[in-house]
């Protein structure tokens, strides 16, 4: 009877962390479940203390720890593979609007850096004046008006259909991008890794690649900015 209560509880408890993994933000499951091996980790090194397993329990308890990054050993916990720092941002300029990507949320959006708007966020704007800063972006001789596009795809519904606005096709990024530029691109300190740099680019893809509804403008600035940081 005990074995079998002990079963039932980790099925139960099973299916209730697969359903609250699936309901969080693609970013923070993976820190969550990490977490969570951490703390069974470390309940499973008492209970082989508690048995005379002392010396299997020792590392099994500095492991949890690491994963809870807890450990003086293991400062920043043991990162699963694709991780990322918490509070990670993308960020894009143009001469028009400032444009940042959080990586923890997913969520995209923009200050306005010209114009009657300066200084306003792009998610603050009303239909009119979003229609409005669009033909300001039209006008200007950067990649405003693919940058400003990727935002309302993401945010603003048909707003194709509202105005009139047939899609403008691919984007070429511009050609000239400086290594402090691609850093920002891919939300990576200076002096990241090869991997780290790859994990990045890897993970930006999957939310701006074209063939999964992103932006082609952005996907180029993505693709770009890994190949100026990798050589």
């Amino acid at each position: 009877m005990p074995n079998f209560l002990i079963a039932l509880i980790i099925v139960i408890g099973g299916l209730w962390l697969i359903r609250k993994a699936a309901r969080m933000p693609a970013g923070k499951a993976p820190q969550f479940l990490q977490k969570l091996a951490g703390g069974g980790l470390i309940a499973f090194s008492g209970l082989l203390a508690l048995r005379g397993g002392l010396n299997a329990a020792v590392p099994v308890f500095l492991f949890g720890l690491g994963l809870l990054g807890k450990s003086s050993m293991f400062p920043n916990g043991f990162g699963w593979p694709g991780s990322k720092s918490a509070g990670q941002k993308s960020k894009v300029e143009t001469s028009l609007l400032s444009m940042e990507l959080d990586h923890d949320s997913g969520t995209m959006d923009g200050s306005v850096l010209s114009g009657p708007l300066r200084g306003r966020q792009l998610s603050s704007l009303n239909d009119s004046e979003l229609s409005a800063f669009y033909g300001l972006c039209v006008s200007a001789s950067d990649q405003s008006q693919a940058l400003f596009e990727a935002w309302l795809d993401r945010n603003a519904g048909e707003w194709r259909a509202r105005w009139g606005k047939a899609s403008s096709g691919p984007t070429a990024s511009s050609s000239t991008m400086g290594k402090d530029e691609a850093y920002s691109v891919l939300g990576l300190k200076p002096g990241a890794t090869a991997d780290e740099v790859r994990t990045a680019h890897k993970r930006l893809m999957k939310e701006f690649h074209p063939d999964r509804g992103g932006s082609d403008y952005l996907a180029a600035k993505i693709n770009q900015a890994k190949d100026i940081l990798l050589g």
